[in-house]
C-alpha cells in the first residue's frame, strides 16, 4: 500500500477571482502615479515645499521596480492548492503562480471530527458550527468531488477544511478516520 498521496488543485478563474492578475499590475501604475500627484499637491503649498515637486525624478525609479517586482507580484493572481497525506497527516500548501510554495495548515487525521461529501452536510453544521477558521482548497465551489472536515488546529480553534478528493487519497483518510463517509467519485 502507498503511504504517500499527493494531490494539486487549481484555482478556477471566476467570480472576482479572475481580476486578481490585473489588479495587481494596475496597483503597481496607479500607486506609483498617485504617489507624484500627492508629492506635486504637497510641493504647491508653500515655496518651503517645493522640494516635494521633484519626485518627478522617482519615475525611473518607480519603472525599474515595477518591471522587476511586478512580475513577481503576479504571480499571487494564480493559486493552486496542493495537498499531501502522510502518516496520518493531511498537510495542505499554497502554490502561487507555480512558482512560490507556502505550507499553509496540517490535519492530523485521527483526530478528525468528521468527513464527508459537501452534499451531505447538515444545517446544523453549515449554520452552527462556529467555526474559528474555515480553509477552501478547492478549484471552485461547484467543483466535483468536494469534502469537507471538521477538525481542531494546534491551538484547539475548531476549522473546517473543503478539499477536493482522488480515490487514493481517499482510501487513505478512510484508513486514518474510519468514520469517512465514502461515495463513488466522478471524474
Amino acid at each position: 500500500m502507498d503511504f504517500l498521496c499527493e494531490h494539486v488543485v487549481e484555482r478556477k478563474k471566476e467570480g472576482f477571482y479572475r481580476f486578481k492578475k490585473t489588479l495587481i499590475l494596475l496597483a503597481w501604475i496607479i500607486f506609483p502615479l498617485l504617489f507624484i500627484a500627492v508629492c506635486f499637491g504637497i510641493g504647491s503649498i508653500s515655496p518651503a515645499l517645493s522640494v516635494f515637486k521633484f519626485s518627478l525624478f522617482l519615475i525611473p525609479l518607480f519603472v525599474f521596480l515595477g518591471l522587476k517586482i511586478a512580475p513577481i507580484n503576479m504571480a499571487y493572481g494564480d493559486v493552486s492548492y496542493e495537498y499531501s497525506l502522510n502518516s496520518g497527516t493531511m498537510d495542505f500548501s499554497k502554490i502561487y503562480g507555480l512558482r512560490f510554495k507556502k505550507d499553509w495548515f496540517s490535519i492530523d487525521l485521527t483526530k478528525v471530527e468528521r468527513c464527508a461529501p459537501v452534499e451531505e452536510m447538515t444545517q446544523n453544521e453549515k449554520v452552527n458550527g462556529n467555526y474559528r477558521r474555515v480553509y477552501k482548497a478547492v478549484s471552485s465551489d461547484k467543483a466535483k468531488n468536494r469534502y469537507y472536515a471538521i477538525f481542531r488546529n494546534d491551538k484547539d480553534e475548531r476549522c473546517i477544511a473543503y478539499f477536493e478528493v482522488i480515490k487514493k487519497s481517499l482510501k487513505m483518510i478512510k484508513m486514518y478516520h474510519t468514520a469517512t463517509v465514502m461515495k463513488e467519485l466522478s471524474e
